[in-house]
């Protein structure tokens, strides 16, 4: 049995093991990862009083949940469906009914009602689709380029990590790069999922935070929507308006939910990747060299790697049905448990040297996308796609890019946030 029975209350881990305490998601990254590494060594699976939540703040009577932290362990509840659930959250902190059906999608479906939901969207995904997209995606890649290539300085976050995704996203809403609505998804992308974050918050309660900025992505969704009914296009928008699926179509509020899954998860987690690889590359000279020496030949290893490195989803949450036995530790129906990606990431018994960059690791099959079974990310293609086009545009056209200070990150333990990384470049026209 795990060491962990001595903790059951979930309230005695020392500050650097308390996962449930903001104060641990406002240090750094690296600093988090010491943590978990003395997790996974000496309490694999960990049970944790309910976190300090602004969303739903717990009560006394709030039950905790257990962490997840070893990379098969996390493959092992991402897989049993029987056993675990998503319907019941995805995320550590609780959140209202309404606002999780409204939001997440099929994320938060289980049997067959996420297999056609699911089964509609990936309509939208077809090949002829994908490779439609992957154009998209290499053209808006060369442009961005372009546009910033002779400023020779500036947040390159603002200026390309964020505007990649935000054009792709342009195209999949229907909506005119550069629009309004544009940055309205944009910026309610960012926003939405970083309800701890001050700066995202603009003085907010995290609820209504959260909730504000999905209706926002759903307002400018459910117009295109109407739109795409009545005149179909190819865009995503369209696409999925027009999908079926065992004869089934999308309802409108699970239209909403899906485009506000979309615009949020998908968006905003390339955009950190993005921002994250300029940072590793600046950090990690000699890997931007083994980059630039064959470009074509390395660039798929280092977008794993980098996927793998960032972690840019850091959990998912399941909920069990039935009582089983993880890691050692029995779990019980109805217990919540927390798979922690960034943590299976850097899990030394998969992984060699995990604490090193190396765009070279080969194999790397990481949990950057979650840890596999029916919820693998239907989005993962399109995200390596736009990481992969950054880094071939960016390190070829501007290949002494560097950062010219500490990049700004988020506070935020969900996503792993880049705020702005202040950058320069030999400008060339």
């Amino acid at each position: 049995m795990s060491t962990t029975l001595n903790n059951a209350d979930g309230k005695s881990w020392p500050a650097d093991l308390d996962l449930a305490a903001r104060t641990f998601w406002e240090r750094p990254f690296a600093e988090r990862e010491k943590s978990f590494a003395k997790l996974r060594a000496e309490h694999p699976v960990s049970y944790h009083r309910a976190y300090e939540s602004s969303l739903l703040p717990p009560d006394e009577d709030s039950p905790g949940f257990w962490a997840i932290t070893k990379f098969e362990d996390c493959r092992r509840v991402s897989r049993d469906v029987e056993s675990f659930v998503s319907g019941q959250g995805v995320l550590m902190e609780d959140v209202p009914e309404v606002v999780t059906l409204a939001t997440t999608s099929f994320l938060a479906m289980d049997g067959p009602e996420h297999r056609q939901v699911r089964g509609i969207v990936s309509q939208a995904f077809t090949p002829r689709k994908v490779k439609q997209i992957e154009g998209w995606i290499n053209s808006e890649a060369k442009g961005l380029v372009d546009d910033i290539i002779g400023l020779g300085e500036g947040d390159i976050v603002d200026l390309y990590a964020k505007m990649l995704p935000g054009r792709i996203f342009a195209f999949f809403f229907g909506v005119d790069a550069g629009s309004e609505e544009m940055h309205t998804i944009m910026e309610a992308a960012e926003r939405m999922l970083a309800w701890d974050d001050p700066n995202c918050a603009l003085g907010r309660d995290a609820l209504t935070t959260f909730a504000e900025e999905a209706d926002r992505i759903q307002e400018v969704a459910m117009a295109r929507a109407d739109h795409f009914r009545e005149h179909p296009a190819e865009n995503l928008v369209s696409w999925v308006v027009n999908a079926k699926f065992e004869d089934r179509v999308l309802e409108d509020w699970e239209i909403a939910a899906f485009f506000s899954l979309l615009g949020s998860a998908a968006n905003d987690t390339t955009r950190h990747s993005i921002g994250h690889a300029f940072r590793l590359f600046h950090e990690h000279p000699d890997q931007l060299e083994l980059l630039k020496e064959d470009m074509e030949g390395r660039l798929d290893g280092a977008v794993e790697e980098i996927l793998r490195y960032v972690s840019p989803v850091q959990h998912f949450r399941r909920t069990a049905v039935k009582d089983a036995v993880v890691g050692g530790q029995e779990i019980k129906a109805g217990d919540k448990l927390v798979m922690w990606y960034c943590s299976g990431n850097y899990d030394e018994d998969v992984f060699e040297d995990p604490t090193t960059f190396d765009i070279l690791r080969s194999p790397n099959k990481h949990l950057g996308f979650g840890a596999g079974g029916p919820h693998f990310c239907i989005g993962s293609a399109l995200g390596r796609q736009m990481i992969k086009a950054t880094l071939r545009e960016v390190y070829t056209r501007m290949p002494d890019l560097h950062l010219t200070a500490e990049p700004e990150l988020q506070v935020n333990n969900f996503i792993n946030g880049i705020h702005a990384a202040q950058a320069a470049w030999t400008p060339s026209k």
